[in-house]
């Protein structure tokens, strides 16, 4: 251990106790900052007591007003969905009226159209499962059919 401060320029050396010890002040300069800090924390608490108040305010009238808002679209729409709905009764019986028997009768007096007196049921004879000539040579044959006869 010798050795290594042999080594050492100057053999002179502080105690620990000075070299701990931040540099002198002055007697003024600590209460200054004190009230400097304490000012700045008044300042900090009465802006936080005022605009965070003040600002929830404004918040709770915004959202109060987007709530009225949305509540006259809401009746504005209830009231377009009743007459809709209005509407829609309106012209089905319209259509119910249209469609009646008595309406149907007085529309086919007035075209003169009656009830048949004989109803006929006409059978048709089932299709052919033969295949059907093309229509070129269909003319044909009835082109053959003019000038020859049988």
């Amino acid at each position: 251990m010798r050795s290594a401060l042999a080594y050492k320029p100057s053999r002179e050396r502080a105690p620990a106790r000075e070299r701990m010890l931040p540099p002198p002040r002055t007697l003024t300069a600590r209460p200054v900052r004190r009230a400097a800090r304490r000012k700045a924390g008044a300042a900090a608490r009465v802006a936080v007591f005022t605009f965070v108040p003040l600002l929830m305010l404004v918040a709770y009238v915004a959202l109060t007003a987007e709530l009225a808002a949305q509540t006259y679209r809401l009746n504005a729409d209830q009231m377009q969905q009743a007459q809709l709905v209005q509407a829609d009764d309106d012209l089905r019986q319209r259509v119910a009226q249209a469609q009646s028997v008595a309406k149907l009768e007085a529309a086919a007096a007035a075209l003169h159209m009656k009830e048949p007196g004989h109803v006929a049921v006409l059978t048709l004879p089932p299709a052919s499962t033969k295949p059907t000539t093309a229509a070129l040579g269909a003319r044909l044959a009835s082109f053959k059919r003019l000038f020859f006869a049988p």
